[in-house]
């Protein structure tokens, strides 16, 4: 009879201990499962950090591919220096060639680098107006270099036109009129002048 009533008392601690078992792994559970929301929390976090210093470092790296083509521009600027001018000296002319004065005259092309004559030459060549990601991927170059090739050829010359749609992107075009005048030739007249003697 205490033989059975022992096993009793067995039973019942086996069960209690299983179910304390049970209990600490259930919170073992719970535990692990907070801290993997916790670190999924955390890897979205830095997820969303990481994004904002990409976007950061690349406006940065627009802004020094800016500068960098202002310097250039600078430095093009100073090489250019005005001719030594030569006195006491003539030499004998025949004929010397004067542009007509037009407004095609103002629009010449020479002045312009071969990156910027390619610029100009899809603007000319186009029905659209292009906003300056299609230059890039025309001419294969970034954005921001685009922006300062543009910014050179308004200031050499009033050819280039922007307008800015309701979305906020800003388009390149050339105005028909001045399509006009850079595809005329420029016409030439020569003026015959005597041979100076000395």
């Amino acid at each position: 009879m205490f033989g059975l009533f022992l096993r009793k008392k067995e039973v019942e601690k086996i069960k209690e201990d299983t179910k304390r078992s049970f209990e600490s792994v259930k919170k073992d559970m719970n535990a692990i499962s907070g801290w993997i929301k916790h670190l999924d929390s955390e890897k979205n976090l830095h997820k969303k950090e990481i994004n904002e210093l990409k976007e950061f470092l690349s406006s940065i790296r627009e802004e020094l591919d800016e500068v960098k083509n202002f310097i250039l521009m600078m430095g093009e600027l100073k090489i250019k220096q005005k001719p030594k001018q030569v006195f006491n000296k003539q030499t004998g002319v025949y004929g010397v060639q004067t542009g007509v004065q037009t407004g095609v005259q103002t629009l010449n092309l020479e002045q312009f680098s071969t990156s910027e004559k390619a610029i100009i030459w899809y603007l000319l060549n186009s029905d659209l107006k292009l906003s300056y990601d299609d230059l890039a991927v025309m001419l294969g170059k970034q954005k921001s270099t685009i922006r300062g090739q543009v910014n050179v050829i308004k200031q050499k010359g009033d050819i280039i036109r922007e307008s800015i749609e309701k979305n906020g992107k800003k388009r390149l075009y050339i105005p028909e009129n001045i399509k006009e005048k850079l595809l005329k030739k420029q016409k030439v007249r020569v003026k015959k002048t005597k041979k100076l003697v000395k």
